[in-house]
């Protein structure tokens, strides 16, 4: 191989190496994260458990999520968290730290963690995350929403669902009105439908309408009931108690009623609490029996 030859060779291998990198640019390869998911975790379905700045999210057996494995989270959030986790994704890396303390995560499967970092905000203008000792700037991509806040468990994300039921999965529910029980309410399941004690015609669309609305009813807060229990419930008779019973034990319930003109208070004795809710929220709920009968005189006078 002549002399010449070889220096037409390297000419073209430097001509190669040319092209090649002219494809690249620096701005690329600076931003080689981009767009890449920050969480990572390929199969959701494993996650059965959060850690979010020491507070314990759980799933059940059932189904359900606990915190600090006393109150079920509400399905509304665990749904934000999952969204979140999955839609979040790395702009750049970023070198200066975190602009806030942030919330400490821990996402695990089995009682084993399989990612830990932390995501900060500043503002709703710009999220971080740290984890594996580097920190990036992330997104939810079409989004301006602040991150950090979806993962700041607390106790707003409690459900307040009264009845977790449904018109397949309720067993019985009853009202039992203390100063008038001849309104007393009283359904069973009675394969394959429900029935009303002292109703012997009856109206089945008053019936699913009257189940499917019970899982509706939240209560505005909860409170502490020790002291309501001391001025209120061992002084005063309930204007009524509630009872209901679910194919799913955990979500059975039972609680009395005390209405007032501004707020209306359901006591649990079991966890000694007090829900809150308007007159509004419940004033159709309080039926007597009178009202799944099809042969009552008002329905016919319709």
């Amino acid at each position: 191989m002549t002399k010449r030859i070889k220096i037409l060779i390297g000419v073209n291998l430097c001509l190669l190496l040319a092209i090649g990198f002219s494809f690249i640019s620096f701005e690329s390869i600076g931003e080689k994260d981009k767009g890449t998911p920050f969480f990572s975790i390929m199969d959701l379905s494993v996650v059965d458990g959060f850690v979010l700045n020491g507070q314990q999210i759980q799933r059940t057996d059932d189904g359900r999520w606990l915190l600090n494995k006393k109150v079920d989270v509400a399905p509304r959030m665990i749904g934000n968290l999952f969204q979140a986790i999955q839609q979040t994704s790395i702009i750049q890396q970023a070198e200066a730290a975190l602009p806030t303390k942030g919330v400490e995560v821990k996402v695990q499967t089995g009682g084993a963690t399989i990612f830990e970092g932390v995501i900060a905000s500043s503002g709703d203008a710009s999220s971080f995350g740290q984890k594996n000792g580097k920190t990036y700037q992330i997104e939810i991509p079409g989004q301006f929403i602040n991150i950090e806040q979806l993962f700041d468990a607390n106790t707003s994300w409690r459900d307040k669902t009264v009845f977790r039921t449904s018109w397949k999965t309720l067993k019985s529910f009853s009202m039992n009105y203390r100063l008038n029980p001849e309104n007393n309410v009283n359904i069973l399941f009675k394969d394959p439908f429900y029935a009303v004690e002292d109703v012997t015609a009856l109206d089945s669309a008053a019936v699913y309408q009257f189940i499917s609305a019970l899982p509706k009813l939240q209560v505005q807060e909860y409170r502490d009931g020790t002291q309501f229990y001391e001025d209120t419930v061992q002084k005063f008779k309930p204007f009524c108690e509630i009872e209901m019973s679910d194919t799913v034990p955990t979500y059975n319930t039972s609680f009395k009623v005390f209405p007032f003109d501004d707020n209306v208070f359901f006591y649990f004795p079991l966890t000694k609490e007090v829900g809150v809710l308007s007159p509004n929220q419940v004033q159709d709920m309080f039926v007597s029996w009178h009202f799944f009968d099809a042969n009552d005189p008002r329905k016919r006078g319709k």
